[in-house]
């Protein structure tokens, strides 16, 4: 009876990993921040309250590419080994950064723990909009 109820509550677990599915409401809210999600990109979870992640399979410098294409206009924040894309003016410091629409992305081989998705997708897209 344990083994079926640890089995009921796994496989819950997995399918609500799989489920994750980005609201329309808060694709426009995205799209209205004049960002565009990766094309090849998963959702795996958040929301306006904090931030919205996705994952994908595609390497950080490919992704990276396509965002400063996507957004040319856009100031980019690679201090302590961190790689941010923002809408501002280059040289705010964190606070600056912090306080303007933004697109990270960055190597994350714990995606797979945290999300249970496939080994291959390892990078990590965190858009932020504050303020929303």
């Amino acid at each position: 009876m344990k083994r079926l109820i640890l089995a009921v509550i796994c496989l819950s677990v997995v399918a609500y990993a799989f489920s994750a599915e980005l609201d329309k409401a808060e694709a426009q809210l995205i799209e209205s921040a004049e960002v565009q999600i990766y094309p090849s990109a998963d959702y795996l979870n958040g929301g306006p309250e904090v931030e919205y992640r996705f994952g994908t399979t595609k390497t950080p410098e490919e992704v990276r590419a396509w965002y400063k294409n996507q957004l040319p206009t856009w100031s980019l924040y690679e201090e302590f080994g961190g790689w941010i894309l923002y809408d501002g003016k280059p040289g705010v410091g964190m606070a600056g950064v912090m306080t303007s629409n933004q697109v990270s992305v960055q190597k994350n081989e714990l995606l797979q723990e945290w999300f249970g998705v496939d080994k291959a997708m390892s990078t990590e897209i965190v858009v932020m909009i504050p303020g929303q």
